[in-house]
């Protein structure tokens, strides 16, 4: 039979406090017997010391024990008066509290341990009665014992009083353990409602999501545990729903870049084919930028694929920063003098060395550097700069161009995007070259970071380690 988490958890928690109760109960109800039965025995043990005296005045004016039962009857119930065929016995004093003299029985024993009188004749003797003479009092007369006065609740015998007495007890502890058990039941039933709440709200929009409804969220009620559950969710779904936005436009981009170029050649070729369009050099010139545009954002969807399958190939080698910064920005140079911006170097005197691969490095710096110039206007000036804090060297691009939007900031390092969604990929590349930039310095166990303002430029740094170098 298949029981939902609800009633599992609150079988758990009766189950749990039943047994605790049980045994609390028990425990209770052995230790409050035995303390009881110790102290009835003490009690009863003091009431036959006071009253020895008084059985002592009788023998002593009776001359004998003649009649003692009527002085017991009066022991018990003082209101029925003294013997009266005997002197009177001094004031009898009852004790008060857990005894009732008038429930208590009372032997007479004399020094050979044969009982003389017995408030409760009907009733059988204790077996272990000579074994336990040492509980009575002893009744001296001119200095010499001539008998014993046992109460019998100084045997540690519970009379019909103190047993009313303590199953009383006893039923209130199980009345205890009945509410606890009911209370734990009633808070069980409302935590475990509160517990399964968000759980089932969790699974159902698990059940949502794994359906596409990816902008399914659940209300963060608490700060502990499930709180902390839920939020995750939440981190999950929103991470799913970005990555699914970002796959449909990576895909729409890919087909769009992708259409361009082969619709171009499929004209061009048409053209040729039908004679409309001569072979000149011009033309195949054309031709063959298209085919190498294709071949490389074939070759960047490879790098990008291999870097999220971590396949990416990394010849990790010394490398000398400063020299490899200066032979990319000498590469560039004539681009930038054409563009009209001002190519700089700020890299200090001695060696920078890491290790990295040399060619991955500058596949990262060219594009950095290509970004820069495409998004300086003539009359700016791109710095091409490194440093060494620590153990760690950073590399920076720097450039006084249009500079990057706050909210356009956080996705510079996506695929596909721009910026300006209005630029085409002749002006604005195929949106890929910073997501490779960034897959090609994780995998040489650094990081890269962007800072930009709108109007003033950006800078993009490159932290790479100096381990093994």
């Amino acid at each position: 039979m298949r029981h939902s988490l609800r009633t599992r958890l609150t079988l758990s928690f009766l189950v749990a406090i039943a047994v605790t109760a049980g045994l609390v109960v028990l425990l209770a109800n052995l230790i409050t017997a035995n303390q009881f039965r110790g102290l009835v025995s003490i009690a009863g043990q003091r009431y036959a010391q006071r009253l020895a005296p008084v059985f002592a005045d009788y023998y002593a004016a009776a001359g004998g024990w003649d009649g003692v039962e009527d002085l017991m009857v009066y022991t018990q119930d003082t209101s029925r008066g003294p013997p009266p065929h005997a002197p009177m016995p001094r004031h009898v004093m009852p004790m008060s509290g857990m005894m009732n003299p008038g429930d208590e029985r009372l032997l007479l024993v004399d020094v050979e341990g044969r009982v003389i009188a017995d408030s409760m004749a009907e009733a059988s003797l204790p077996q272990d009665l000579a074994s336990n003479l040492d509980k009575g009092a002893a009744i001296v007369v001119d200095g010499r014992q001539i008998g014993t006065l046992i109460v019998y609740s100084g045997l540690g015998r519970l009379t019909s009083s103190q047993e009313d007495f303590l199953r009383q007890v006893n039923v209130l502890m199980l009345i205890a353990g009945g509410v606890a058990v009911l209370g734990v039941l009633i808070v069980g039933s409302l935590q475990a409602r509160r517990i399964v709440r968000p759980v089932r709200a969790l699974a159902a929009a698990a059940h949502r999501v794994a359906g596409g409804d990816l902008s399914q969220r659940i209300p963060v009620t608490s700060d502990d545990e499930l709180g902390e559950m839920a939020a995750a969710f939440n981190t999950m779904a929103a991470e799913l729903e970005r990555q699914h936005e970002l796959r449909h436009r990576a895909m729409a981009d890919i087909a769009h870049e992708l259409r361009t170029p082969l619709s171009v050649l499929q004209v061009q070729l048409e053209s040729i084919a039908d004679n409309l369009t001569e072979p000149s050099p011009e033309v195949i010139a054309g031709l063959q930028n298209d085919l190498a545009h294709l071949n490389r954002l074939i070759e960047d969807l490879r790098v990008l694929t291999l870097a999220d399958a971590g396949e990416l190939h990394v010849e990790a080698e010394p490398v000398e920063i400063n020299g490899l910064i200066r032979d990319i920005v000498e590469r560039v140079r004539a681009a930038a003098r054409s563009e009209g911006v001002v190519l700089n170097t700020e890299l200090p005197a001695g060696a920078l060395r890491v290790t990295g691969d040399a060619q991955r490095l500058t596949q990262v710096l060219l594009n950095l550097l290509t970004n820069a110039l495409q998004h300086t206007p003539p009359g700016g000036q791109v710095i091409v700069g490194a440093q060494q804090i620590g153990r760690e060297i950073y590399v920076t691009v720097q450039d006084t161009g249009e500079g990057i939007a706050p909210d356009d900031l956080l996705h510079v390092f996506e695929r596909f995007y721009r910026a300006d969604r209005a630029r085409s990929r002749d002006t604005g590349g195929s949106g890929l070259g910073l997501s490779i930039a960034k897959s090609l310095v994780e995998a040489q166990g650094g990081t890269i970071a962007v800072e930009s303002e709108l109007e003033r430029g950006s800078v993009f740094t490159v932290m790479l380690p100096q381990k093994g170098a």
